[in-house]
């Protein structure tokens, strides 16, 4: 994997990523409500890129895993339910999150490493394709006191639809 800064220099970013992540919100790095624009997003993308350094031929679904600490099977669909994110705020030790603080360090740390495999390889594995709409789903609760907006978490579903 080549070295290359695609927030700065988008022409080191994957040509197929630039024809999906149109919007300018893709590429900023400063925004907090863009996938890359908060520490946490902009932090996913480069770790997932020393995650795949040493895991050359390993899914994206294996990079998740890693993150979830081994607990990927937990992250489902059912995580976005209105009980379910209630109960997630109501004891956020006991939460699948628990390593990231909260639910939108979660969520946003799926986002960016499903992302980030897109800039830098042209596709997200099929595979891990629900457990990115699992964090988008998520983050369009309105108590899931994240910062993505609707038309933000609307090009995020498009992408990875596409991808």
């Amino acid at each position: 994997m080549s070295d290359h800064d695609p927030f700065n220099n988008p022409e080191t970013a994957h040509p197929r990523s630039r024809e999906l992540m149109v919007e300018p919100l893709f590429w900023d790095c400063v925004d907090e409500g863009a996938p890359f624009g908060s520490d946490e997003g902009w932090e996913a993308y480069y770790e997932w890129r020393r995650w795949r350094q040493e895991n050359h031929a390993k899914p994206l679904t294996d990079c998740f895993d890693w993150i979830l600490g081994g607990r990927l099977s937990e992250y489902d669909q059912s995580l976005a339910r209105e009980d379910k994110i209630d109960d997630d705020l109501a004891n956020p030790s006991m939460a699948l999150h628990a390593g990231y603080g909260d639910m939108w360090t979660l969520d946003t740390t799926i986002i960016a490493s499903g992302l980030g495999q897109l800039i830098d390889e042209g596709a997200i594995d099929n595979d891990a394709k629900p457990f990115l709409h699992v964090a988008i789903d998520r983050q369009r609760n309105s108590k899931s006191q994240g910062t993505y907006d609707t038309i933000t978490l609307d090009a995020i579903a498009r992408v990875v639809d596409a991808a």
